[in-house]
């Protein structure tokens, strides 16, 4: 079994090359599979120079560098793409972001260990912010089994990032998979635009339809910088906003929601731009309008 992270990346260089140096030392992972866009020449080539102080480290490095924007589920799918092509069945893919920092093996083990297990699909972790964020905070109630209960009854995503491990229907962004599931169609929607809110989300559900589980392990979890400007998923409040409503409406209709789940769903949403201003107000309007 060879671990490889894989890690899209946005006109964040020096990120990204925080983000793999922190790796150092690392005795299970083999490598990186780096999807990066950027804005201009030179970013591109700090890019490249960062992907070679990785190798010169001894680290395997399968890459795609190039001027422009994917926009995130292209370039993620472009990771995912990298992975089936070069990755073995029982090799395992690290899903990162460019703006995570390794804590260390101790952490990669826990995901490994449940990974062993042919019925688990997918191992997500705790992402440990380092500041908190000015913009747009998850949806997180880390009370014992309410949010997976909120979840079901709702149809909206609320996500308990403390307690576990427990088998769940949702989990972060943070995932460990074999590469094996990739084989099996799983890929992100590139319907979902913008920030690519609900993203993971369709992934995970994709699992699940497989007859998989998905294992939240509190044990498995990545710091997280949460750079408030550059990478794939950054916009301001009202462009967040929108893009909430705009993916998760999509999500809810590929699956089918029915009409009391739409409705509360919404309902959170609107509560949710109420309580964080005009400028998320503004985006649940133009939402609303270009539906």
């Amino acid at each position: 079994m060879r671990v490889f992270v894989g890690v899209p990346s946005y006109n964040r260089a020096k990120l990204l090359k925080l983000c793999m140096k922190s790796f150092a030392g690392s005795r299970l992972v083999r490598g990186f599979i780096v999807v990066a866009d950027s804005a201009t020449a030179d970013e591109a080539e700090l890019y490249v120079e960062a992907i070679r102080e990785v190798r010169d480290a001894g680290f395997e490095v399968i890459h795609d560098v190039k001027i422009g924007r994917r926009g995130s589920t292209k370039a993620r799918n472009r990771v995912l793409d990298l992975a089936k092509t070069n990755l073995a069945y029982s090799d395992v893919l690290v899903l990162y972001d460019d703006d995570y920092i390794y804590p260390g093996d101790k952490t990669l083990a826990e995901a490994l260990r449940w990974l062993r297990d042919g019925s688990v699909g997918t191992v997500g972790g705790r992402v440990i912010n380092l500041r908190k964020r000015k913009v747009d905070p998850d949806f997180a109630l880390n009370v014992p089994r309410l949010a997976d209960a909120l979840t079901k009854a709702t149809g909206f995503i609320i996500l308990n990032i403390k307690h576990g491990p427990r088998e769940t229907e949702y989990t972060t962004p943070l995932m460990a998979m074999r590469a094996e599931v990739l084989s099996k169609g799983v890929k992100y929607d590139e319907h979902y635009g913008g920030t690519g809110y609900r993203e993971e989300s369709d992934l995970q559900r994709q699992i699940r339809e497989l007859g998989l589980k998905i294992v939240f392990e509190p044990r498995f979890y990545a710091y997280h910088i949460a750079a408030e400007q550059g990478g794939n998923r950054y916009s301001d409040l009202e462009d967040r906003l929108y893009w909430k409503w705009r993916n998760h409406t999509y999500f809810m209709e590929k699956w089918r929601y029915p009409a009391g789940k739409k409705a509360l769903s919404y309902a959170i949403l609107t509560a949710y731009a109420l309580l964080n201003g005009p400028p998320a107000i503004r985006g649940m309007i133009k939402a609303v309008k270009n539906r």
